[in-house]
């Protein structure tokens, strides 16, 4: 990756329609300091990264410059942040009873998805 040294590693699953249009989106912007890791063909950054495939299928994961990892709605506000017009959501959304409110629509949103989306017997 050239320029701008990658501060962002976002994995997403990238066999899911509503996730790759979400991070196609985001990738029109053209921030040169994001690494978008498609985790069914990376399996090797997941396991450099310790993130195991199933949570990796169940939530959105960002690890940022200083190895911290981001899961669910901390994620997306830690993405949103190198955004000119999505900081004001990631301010609004990091507010506490938004946030709260926000990681349990999150959690069922992406509970359904994975359900539908990987089915297990």
């Amino acid at each position: 990756m050239k320029g701008k040294e990658v501060c962002l590693k976002i994995f997403y699953d990238n066999k899911c329609n509503i996730c790759s249009k979400e991070i196609q989106f985001y990738k029109k912007r053209n921030i040169k300091s994001i690494e978008w890791i498609g985790i069914h063909n990376n399996t090797e950054k997941l396991n450099k990264a310790n993130i195991s495939k199933e949570s990796s299928l169940k939530e959105i994961h960002i690890i940022d410059e200083n190895n911290n990892v981001y899961k669910g709605v901390d994620a997306f506000i830690v993405l949103w942040k190198n955004f000119k017009y999505f900081r004001y959501l990631a301010i609004i959304i990091n507010f506490y009873p938004i946030k709260i409110l926000a990681k349990f629509a999150y959690k069922i949103f992406a509970k359904y998805r994975f359900k539908k989306l990987y089915k297990f017997n």
